[in-house]
């Protein structure tokens, strides 16, 4: 009874393993976007212009601000310059020394030189967080192309087997012993049999290739098995109007976003280069420790005591570079650098603009191509039901019946092509807006 208990456990825990994983879109995105390199990378770069943010806004307040503690042993001394010691040997018995010095450097007045690091640097992150919106971008876009390509394999898949296992139904019938058959209809039937082993074949194979693509883009283990949990069906999506797409295109689009984060960038770094022109005002001092207990503090000014001291100070101070020519160059390479990215802005506008309309284009066609694709699917099938209920009164018409096979296998597969086309294009045109047709 015991053996029996455990045999049925271990039957229902490996039934429950055996058991596929379902995954859908979203979630395959997720896991993609989780462990792929590249926007591991773009996430570190993130994080860097963080930092240089972080120390450009660091540079306002007390960017100099520093201890410095230090101790030892040094010869005693007693006395002073009055009253030096008697003995003049030079050996001398050892004691504690400890120095301590704190030094800050406030600024007050850069004519704007912080200021503009600072947007600079802000820019920068924008920049680099554009960046890895199009990393983003890019790996959704690569997730939907095998995702609908695996439905598509699928759907094609079934459909040979399903009209290979129909055909075969006729194969005992169609003989070329039976006098009611003509003669070219065996081999009609058995070069179309042939056909779709083949086709269904190739559709597995290419299956197993765009399965092993989206284990490799998602993370997912080679062993592990999953079913998808969608099936190829119309978008029927509505769509703004082009002006529309056009504005949040503009608005969206990472490689714009990211001129725009450059622009903003260059033309912050050149005003920076040239506040250096300009004095730098700032505030600095500190305080200094030091005690030597084996050692006579000297109280007189005109004395230097290194080992017993406490003094500090606050100064205003000035700081004017006069190299001119290095300040000039600066100023204009900064100055260049924009101009640069300026002139790619015009371009770069109507090429983003040229983009949506072909997407936008080629998605309405592709809506229409889905349209007629179906409309021929089910022409199709009528003629394959006439070709069906003609074969049972007339047997010698089984020509017929093969023909219309073959065209319903062409208008299926034609109909699932055009489904995934239809996918592929509104995931095209979300790409050239930058997002997701309706948020």
């Amino acid at each position: 009874m015991y053996s029996l208990l455990t045999g049925t456990l271990l039957l229902c825990a490996a039934t429950s393993q055996a058991e596929p994983a379902t995954y859908d879109l979203p979630t395959l995105i997720d896991r993609a976007l989780e462990h792929n390199a590249e926007i591991l990378e773009s996430r570190a770069k993130v994080a860097e212009a963080r930092a240089t943010q972080r120390q450009a806004r660091g540079a306002f307040v007390l960017p100099r601000l520093r201890l410095e503690s230090y101790g030892g042993l040094t010869p005693d001394a007693k006395g002073d310059v009055f009253n030096p010691p008697s003995d003049t040997s030079g050996v001398r018995a050892l004691g504690p020394f400890a120095r301590a010095q704190l030094e800050f450097v406030q600024p007050l007045y850069t004519f704007g030189r912080l200021t503009h690091l600072h947007r600079a640097a802000e820019a920068g992150v924008s920049a680099q967080q554009a960046e890895l919106a199009d990393s983003r971008g890019e790996i959704i876009h690569q997730v939907k192309e095998l995702y609908y390509g695996i439905l598509l394999a699928q759907d094609l898949t079934s459909l040979a087997r399903r009209l290979r296992d129909e055909l075969a139904t006729w194969e005992d019938e169609v003989t070329l012993d039976n006098p009611d058959i003509p003669v070219s209809a065996p081999y009609k039937l058995q070069l179309a049999l042939l056909e779709l082993e083949n086709r269904s074949a190739q559709l597995e194979n290419g299956l197993r290739f765009a399965r092993s693509a989206l284990v490799w883009k998602t993370g997912l283990s080679e062993a592990d098995d999953f079913v998808l949990a969608d099936e190829l069906s119309p978008t029927d999506t509505a769509l703004p109007s082009i002006e529309e797409l056009h504005s949040r295109g503009l608005q969206q689009r990472p490689e714009w976003r990211h001129l725009q984060a450059g622009l903003a960038a260059r033309h912050a770094q050149e005003q920076a280069a040239r506040s250096a022109y300009y004095p730098q005002v700032f505030l600095s001092g500190g305080i200094r420790y030091a005690v030597a207990p084996g050692r006579t503090d000297q109280h007189n000014p005109f004395v230097k005591d290194e080992f017993n001291l406490f003094n500090g100070g606050v100064f205003l101070g000035l700081r004017q570079s006069f190299e001119w020519d290095m300040l000039g160059a600066d100023l204009d390479k900064a100055r260049a650098k924009r101009l640069q990215l300026e002139a790619l802005q015009t371009t770069a506008a109507q090429g983003i603009r040229v983009d949506i309309r072909r997407a936008y284009d080629e998605y309405h066609a592709s809506t229409r191509e889905v349209a007629t694709a179906l409309k021929a699917r089910n022409l199709t099938r009528e003629w394959l039901q006439l070709a069906q209920d003609e074969y049972e009164l007339e047997p010698g018409s089984v020509k017929e019946l093969v023909s219309a096979f073959e065209a319903l296998a062409t208008s299926e597969e034609s109909y699932y092509r055009a489904l995934h086309r239809d996918h592929l294009a509104l995931a095209e045109l979300e790409r050239a807006i930058g997002g997701p047709v309706n948020p």
